[in-house]
This record gives C-alpha cells, sequence and structure tokens, in this order.
C-alpha cells in the first residue's frame, strides 16, 4: 500500500499503518511545513519502522532550506512506485484537495510509462482518497 497525505491527513493514515499487524508492504509519503513544529508523528513512525509495520517513510517540508512537497517526493521515487503499482498496490490519499489534486498530477507522470493513470486506478478499486 502506497499511503500519501499532507498536514493532519497523517493522522488516519497512522491509524492504517498501527493497525498493519501482519506487517504488509506500507510505504508513507508525508508533507509539512517545518520538521520541529509540524512532524508531531515521527516517534512514532520511526516505532513502525523499526517494527516493520511501515516499510517506508519520505517526507517532505515546504519551509525548510531544502524545501519541497510530497509531490517532489513522488516523482522522484518514480521507478520505485512503477514497480510497487505493477505488483498491484493500492493507493490512499488523505490530506487538503489541492495537494490531492498536485498527488495525482504527479502521480499521472509516474503512471504514464505503465500507459496507467490515476483514474485507472480509481477504476480498478486501487485509488483512495479522503480529502477536505
Amino acid at each position: 500500500m502506497i499511503l500519501i497525505g499532507a498536514g493532519t491527513g497523517i493522522g488516519p493514515l497512522a491509524g492504517f499503518i498501527r493497525g498493519n499487524r501482519a506487517r504488509q508492504p506500507m510505504h508513507l509519503y508525508w508533507g509539512g511545513r517545518h520538521p520541529a513544529s509540524d512532524f508531531l508523528y515521527e516517534p512514532e513512525l520511526k516505532g513502525y519502522l523499526a517494527d516493520r509495520r511501515l516499510t517506508a517513510l519520505r517526507a517532505a517540508f515546504s519551509q525548510v532550506q531544502e524545501r519541497g512537497y510530497v509531490q517532489d517526493r513522488l516523482l522522484a521515487d518514480a521507478l520505485a512506485l512503477r514497480r510497487l503499482v505493477e505488483k498491484g498496490a493500492q493507493v490512499l490519499v488523505c490530506g487538503s484537495r489541492e495537494m490531492a489534486k498536485g498527488v495525482m498530477q504527479a502521480l499521472d507522470e509516474v503512471l504514464a510509462p505503465l500507459n496507467l493513470s490515476v483514474l485507472t486506478l480509481k477504476a480498478q478499486g486501487r485509488y483512495r482518497e479522503d480529502v477536505y
């Protein structure tokens, strides 16, 4: 499963990870403004990495010197994401509508070499959003 979120979208995503007692592969892409003020779940997520409930964590922060957004992390990991999707990974997006729109655009770019799109994944029941 590929979990993608920003800001308070981390809450539901952390719940999915917390419940992953079967240790199914879960890859989290999360964005916030600044790690000092926004990365409140960091200790919990590091614990999930250690006990393998979480496979990978890629965080992006928009108000630091090496500024970035979750969409940038998705594009940087395009090859790995394609492999996950080819293996049947599902995608769950939680956060603002604006962020979700940017994620859709980035994922469409990532998926294009596979002749797939977010709409295709939605039709297959493999792409879900919880946006506000």
